[in-house]
């Protein structure tokens, strides 16, 4: 699905009323990812269904959960029409982006999405960095040749954020820590899927930079947090962390500076297109 070197990348947030009073499962990710794909779906039906195959091998879009439900209660949280909601998809194939944004622009009446059974009205779809701190747009060529060989990258993961390392004899073996390697490791993966061949990251020798050079200096409100799924909860992370590059070496830093930058739109570790691995670099 890659495109050019300036295919462009987006993070739309909609800001929500709800039509009614509701009590809705309250971290929505699975919810928020279906409606995601309805939306695509009245578009482009054939696109919806491409980007709904298990077999996917990586999923160009992520959803965040619904933000400002407040304390959720028995694992549900109450919509009141009172109070304004706002959720974020980000899109990282342009085609997604324009079949998603002409289903609201030729939608008759007031655009709406469904969470379950509640029924959101959109008043706003905010698409610039200007608009939402949690929208904006870029291109893949932007963050290439944007990206600086700093020594400091500070990352704020904001919904839960763990690794999957398949299933075992005993379960599902998944990591809750924000190692180096893990982090940049699942940002290259997804770069590597989705970006232009020029732009591709050798993660092999980038790899031994990180797992030689890259260390954790701080930690800043780091916890482990449940995001509930209808069938089970997923434990991750949550919080600040300061990686710090200590050789010097600009090349490595140069990409590790643009993966950072990327986290922003493509999320880090599993699930991303059902609410986990909300991410964004910090201004150190």
């Amino acid at each position: 699905m890659a495109g050019d070197d300036s295919g462009t990348l987006y993070s739309v947030v909609l800001t929500l009323t709800p039509a009614h009073e509701a009590r809705v499962r309250a971290t929505m990710g699975a919810q928020a990812h279906a409606a995601f794909l309805h939306t695509v779906r009245e578009a482009d039906p054939a696109l919806a269904e491409v980007l709904h195959a298990p077999d996917l091998p990586m999923r160009p879009f992520t959803v965040s959960p619904l933000h400002g439900v407040g304390r959720a209660r028995d694992g549900m949280a109450h919509l009141s029409p009172g109070r304004d909601y706002w959720l974020r998809f980000t899109i990282l194939y342009p085609p997604i982006f324009e079949r998603f944004m002409a289903r609201f622009l030729h939608s008759d009446g007031r655009p709406a999405i469904r969470l379950g059974r509640a029924r959101l009205l959109i008043r706003e779809i905010l698409a610039t960095p200007e608009s939402h701190p949690w929208a904006g747009y870029t291109t893949w060529g932007h963050l290439a040749a944007q990206a600086q060989p700093t020594d400091t990258i500070v990352l704020e993961f904001v919904s839960p954020t763990a690794f999957s390392f398949g299933t075992k004899p005993w379960g599902r073996k998944v990591i809750v820590l924000p190692e180096p390697d893990l982090v940049f490791g699942s940002l290259v993966k997804t770069w590597n899927a989705l970006a232009p061949a020029p732009l591709q990251i050798v993660w092999k020798s980038l790899k031994e930079y990180v797992e030689e050079h890259v260390v954790i200096k701080r930690l800043e409100g780091l916890e482990t947090k449940m995001h509930q799924f209808r069938k089970a909860p997923q434990v991750g992370f949550i919080g600040r962390v300061t990686y710090g590059l200590m050789a010097d070496d600009d090349f490595a830093r140069a990409q590790l500076n643009a993966l950072a930058d990327f986290a922003f739109y493509a999320g880090v570790g599993m699930k991303r297109a059902m609410g986990m691995g909300q991410a964004r670099r910090v201004a150190v």
